[in-house]
């Protein structure tokens, strides 16, 4: 029985291809040999011979159709990462509409476009919302009820019981706290542009929890591992895998390591958990009432911060044959090389 089908040299379309993850992704499947459709509401944010790009929106089935043509693999990372629980209606709205009904437009117009295989980039956060220290996939579902874990979770089921639904066979990746060079928009960018404008180094809790982190090249390794191993019969169809560097790291610490990395010595304020989520909630409840401004942290993200939120990874070595190719130490020192120099052009 076939194993693995490689996809080197195949047609692979990666929505969310502007973004961090789907733009390193775009990236190692050209130097596979790829022809990569690049599907996003966003400009190619490099040229290449083989990268043909779309614009348009994941809810778009005509546009969807037609970068779909002639594609035997799909990359869906298209979501909107929003981690409040109390935010206007129509915010919510758009978000579940975007991370789950956009999922559903994608598997649709996969099945009636031959697409053969689709690897959903789901998050560790479908499994998270309580303690969990080392735990399997077999783990519950996430009730938590913010906007992020609520549409992470339908998506990742959708996709799931699709698998072998018009031919499409499917699996899922679940990443924890996602970092690299080049990461701007959820961990590492946030965080430079606050220390740049003289904020301190905030950590919550006592520091004695962990958390998962997945450095890029090891993400982007087991998405292309799951498609390759997307065939009849192979235990990856309709599973979900936690892909993560292996290495819980408490958040306040990655954060340290990282900022010494980079050569800097802000002064540095830690937070009780109680506290952190008391103004957390309080900065949701504003922008719920008023729309803006936004928080700069969420209830959600402190919870990851104050509670053990770390997963095992033994399925994704079985199955995958997954290996961590980057450990968090010299994830930390790539990424601060680049940290650094975004620092100093800011």
């Amino acid at each position: 029985m076939e194993r693995v089908r490689g996809v080197d040299g195949l047609r692979c379309l990666v929505t969310g291809s502007a973004g961090f993850v789907g733009s390193n992704l775009v990236r190692a499947l050209l130097a596979r040999g790829c022809i990569v459709h690049g599907f996003d509401k966003a400009p190619a944010p490099f040229d290449d011979p083989n990268l043909r790009w779309f614009r348009g929106d994941v809810r778009d089935e005509e546009a969807l159709r037609e970068a779909c043509e002639g594609v035997d693999t799909i990359f869906h990372t298209a979501a909107m990462i929003e981690t409040l629980t109390y935010t206007p209606k129509t915010f919510a709205e758009l978000v579940r509409s975007v991370n789950i009904e956009g999922t559903r437009t994608v598997l649709r117009v996969a099945g009636e476009s031959g697409v053969r295989r689709l690897v959903h980039t789901s998050s560790i956060i479908t499994a998270s919302g309580d303690q969990h220290r080392g735990v399997s996939e077999a783990t519950a579902y996430s009730t938590a009820p913010d906007l992020y874990s609520t549409t992470k979770v339908a998506s990742e089921q959708l996709v799931l019981a699709a698998n072998g639904e018009s031919g499409v066979l499917t699996s899922a990746i679940r990443p924890g706290g996602i970092y690299g060079p080049g990461e701007r928009n959820t961990l590492i960018g946030p965080l430079i542009k606050s220390l740049k404008q003289g904020a301190p180094l905030v950590a919550f809790g006592d520091g004695s929890t962990r958390m998962d982190y997945t450095y890029i090249d090891n993400l982007v390794d087991a998405q292309i591992r799951a498609a390759e191993r997307l065939v009849e019969g192979s235990p990856v169809c309709a599973q979900a895998y936690f892909v993560t560097d292996g290495d819980p790291i408490n958040t306040g610490a990655f954060s340290r390591t990282l900022v010494g990395d980079m050569e800097l010595d802000p002064r540095s304020i830690r937070i009780p958990g109680l506290v952190a989520r008391a103004l957390a909630t309080a900065g949701e409840r504003v922008v719920q009432v008023f729309g803006k401004p936004k928080p700069p942290v969420s209830i959600v993200d402190v919870q990851l911060c104050v509670r053990d939120s770390y997963f095992s990874i033994d399925k994704a070595r079985r199955d995958l044959e997954y290996q961590p190719l980057v450990d968090t130490r010299e994830g930390l020192k790539r990424t601060a090389r680049d940290a650094r120099e975004y620092y100093d052009s800011l």
